[in-house]
């Protein structure tokens, strides 16, 4: 009897490290898009929070092994430091680390009777997640504005690039800075993308990145607000990137044969996409998430921890919040 008890208790030890394995093969990361806290129409702030508690949620189930979310821009609405500081701390309630990165509603200041006279939201951006930014396993963020003759402003290009297991994730800020039509009575920031490439620009930055990773086998995941390729029913020249920008982009790509791409991760159009960004790139894929602020959206990715491989993204969605109380998100 006593020796068909140590075979049970051997059998059971085997299933549970096989269990343990087949966990620790693959982990999981999330992302959330177009948050836009200062929308009090859209609910924003109730979503926010309903997203956070379901992300909280998966973390708390081991088998998940969530590591980290991305959150691809839109973080504010009107950029005002009431709105950076709200989605701040609706954020630091995740009990697994999050990285931010800027979209092209973060960039300028206003509000209903008032605006900034220059494009400044990088720079409260980088100060309201100043310690995230500045965290040991963020590479290569830059350390303060740099001219930027596109727009003949200083600007603060949120680009970093961190590594987690096997795959090498690289945030863009390809952001326009460029003012709204403002003789059509427009505030803010045009909604597009530019390429920056000069001197510590964005697709400069870029290009060093990607040679510095040449001899890497990591999968390369690049994470952006603006999608690559917009549908063919917006226009891409004014809400994402123009046909000789975004072919400009695939050359660069291109140039770097040895490096695997998974794709991009993007946000920007408020709706579920999976795509492709590039027809000469037939395996770079462009997946959009859906807006928090409209259904509490969340993309749940599974990667194989040894290769980087992407195996599953799943959709999912926070619950139903219940209307917040008006507040001063806007003012």
């Amino acid at each position: 009897m006593f020796r068909y008890i140590i075979l049970f208790s051997f059998v059971l030890c085997l299933d549970k490290a096989h269990a343990a394995s087949q966990t620790t093969d693959f982990y999981t990361f999330a992302l959330l898009s177009d948050i836009h806290i200062g929308d009090t129409g859209a609910n924003a702030l109730g979503r926010a929070r309903s997203a956070v508690t379901k992300i909280n949620q998966l973390a708390a189930n081991v088998s998940t092994n969530l590591q980290a979310i991305f959150i691809t821009g839109d973080l504010t609405n009107t950029a005002l430091p009431s709105q950076y500081e709200t989605v701040r701390d609706v954020l630091n309630n995740l009990t697994i680390p999050y990285y931010p990165i800027i979209g092209n509603h973060d960039q300028w200041l206003y509000n209903s009777t008032w605006e900034d006279q220059a494009p400044v939201g990088d720079q409260l951006f980088a100060e309201t997640f100043n310690r995230t930014l500045n965290q040991p396993n963020i590479i290569n963020y830059p350390n303060g504005t740099v001219w930027n003759p596109t727009h003949s402003c200083q600007s603060w290009f949120q680009n970093y690039r961190i590594q987690l297991h096997n795959n090498v994730f690289i945030a863009l800020d390809w952001n326009s800075r460029h003012h709204a039509a403002a003789s059509l009575g427009y505030k803010g920031s045009m909604p597009g993308a530019d390429l920056y490439d000069f001197n510590d620009g964005t697709f400069s930055w870029l290009e060093e990145q990607l040679k510095q990773l040449e001899k890497q086998s990591s999968t390369i995941v690049l994470l952006q607000h603006q999608p690559f390729r917009a549908p063919f029913y917006i226009p891409g020249e004014i809400y994402a990137f123009g046909e000789s920008k975004r072919l400009r982009i695939e050359h660069l790509l291109r140039q770097f044969t040895s490096l695997n791409y998974f794709g991009v991760f993007a946000g920007h159009f408020h709706m579920w996409s999976d795509g492709k960004a590039f027809d000469d790139m037939p395996k770079f894929r462009q997946f959009e998430t859906d807006a928090c602020k409209v259904a509490q959206a969340i993309a749940l990715v599974t990667a194989n921890i040894k290769t980087g491989e992407i195996v599953k993204i799943e959709k999912m969605y926070g619950d139903e919040p219940t209307l917040q109380k008006r507040s001063t998100d806007n003012t």
